[in-house]
C-alpha cells in the first residue's frame, strides 16, 4: 500500500513561555473533532528533541490528518529541516511572537519552568521566520483566539 503521509504539519515556533503548548493543545482538541491529530511536544520528549521530531516526520506509520509540532524551532535550519522531511504534507509555520517580559512572567508561574537565564538566551537566539503562515502576538491574543485563527487557516487551506 506504500507510505502514508500527514495532510498538514503545523509547526509552532516561539520562545519558551510564548504559549506554544497551551495553543497547540487547544488546537489539537478542536481538530480531533473533525480528524486524526498527532501532537508532538518538546515538553514530552527527552533529548535529542529535534532528532526525535525529525524521525517522527519521516517514520512509516498510520496517517493523521494533522501533525502538530510544539517546540521552539528557534533556528531557521530546524524549520527548514521539517520542510525538507515532509513528504506530500503542507507545512504551516505558526510564529508565536511574545515579549520577553510576558514570557518571563508566564515561565515563573508554570511547573516545570526553565531558568530565566535560559529564557533570555533563547530570546536572543530566536530567529523569527521571515514569512510565517501566521504570526500571532500572544501578549494580546488569548490562547483560545489563537487556536481559532490557526484552525481557520487549516480549514481554509
Amino acid at each position: 500500500m506504500g507510505r502514508l503521509a500527514f495532510y498538514v504539519i503545523v509547526l509552532f515556533c516561539g520562545i519558551p513561555g510564548s504559549g506554544k503548548t497551551t495553543i497547540a493543545t487547544l488546537l489539537a482538541e478542536r481538530l480531533a473533532r473533525v480528524g486524526r491529530v498527532e501532537l508532538l511536544s518538546s515538553d514530552n520528549l527527552r533529548a535529542p528533541v529535534y532528532k526525535k521530531i525529525f524521525r517522527a516526520i519521516a517514520a512509516d506509520r498510520d496517517p493523521a490528518d494533522v501533525l502538530i509540532l510544539d517546540a521552539t524551532f528557534f533556528k531557521k535550519e530546524l524549520r527548514r529541516e521539517v520542510k525538507s522531511r515532509a513528504r506530500s504534507e503542507k507545512v504551516l509555520t505558526i510564529y508565536l511572537d511574545c515579549p520577553l517580559e510576558v514570557a518571563l512572567e508566564r515561565n515563573r508561574s508554570r511547573q516545570p519552568n526553565i531558568s530565566e537565564k535560559a529564557l533570555h538566551i533563547m530570546f536572543r537566539c530566536m530567529e523569527p521566520p521571515r514569512h510565517p503562515t501566521l504570526r500571532i502576538e500572544t501578549a494580546t491574543t488569548t490562547a483560545d483566539d489563537a487556536a481559532g485563527k490557526i484552525y481557520a487557516c487549516i480549514e481554509n487551506d
